[in-house]
């Protein structure tokens, strides 16, 4: 986010719904709703995507709530029960989730305004199995679309946008 230009905001995105200022604006209700799954409070009132922060302050408010997310998990065992925006779950799973989320709206991101898209050290690596694992056939074409086939020569993190249906 910090290296994403003004003129950027508007461009579209592999994530087909969003514009590069809407993706930004998810990225950080995501985090909103990782902070409330960590605090134990209800995550049904945080939006989708946070309209409500200026273009110029969305990179600064993504880098202040990821720091402040760090210290809300480090409490928690991977066994500790919490309950996520898709229901109850460890803590293992809901981070789980919130990262693949993550990882892949940062490739979506990193794709639509030309910088590096390989998320740092394996995260996508270890999110394959679980992102293979866990997407119901139900919410293929609702939440997610499609997947990418003949992606084996793809990087990591290309290779899970494409499993969640991303183009790019």
């Amino acid at each position: 986010m910090t290296a994403t230009a003004p003129e950027q905001l508007d461009s579209p995105t592999p994530c087909e719904k969003f514009t590069v200022r809407d993706l930004m604006g998810h990225l950080l209700g995501t985090a909103h709703r990782s902070k409330g799954t960590a605090q134990g409070i209800s995550t049904r009132q945080i939006p989708h995507v946070i309209t409500d922060v200026a273009d110029d302050d969305l990179a600064a408010a993504y880098v202040s709530i990821t720091q402040d997310i760090r210290k809300r998990w480090q409490p928690y065992n991977e066994s500790d029960q919490v309950t996520a925006p898709w229901g109850s779950c460890t803590a293992l799973e809901a981070l789980r989730g919130f990262t693949v989320e993550t990882v892949t709206h940062g490739w979506d991101l990193a794709v639509a305004t030309g910088q590096p898209s390989e998320a740092p050290d394996q995260i996508a690596d270890r999110c394959l199995p679980f992102v293979s694992a866990t997407i119901p056939d139900r919410l293929r074409g609702a939440m997610y679309g499609k997947p990418v086939t003949d992606t084996q020569d793809d990087s990591p993190t290309t290779r899970l946008a494409h499993l969640l249906g991303r183009r790019g």
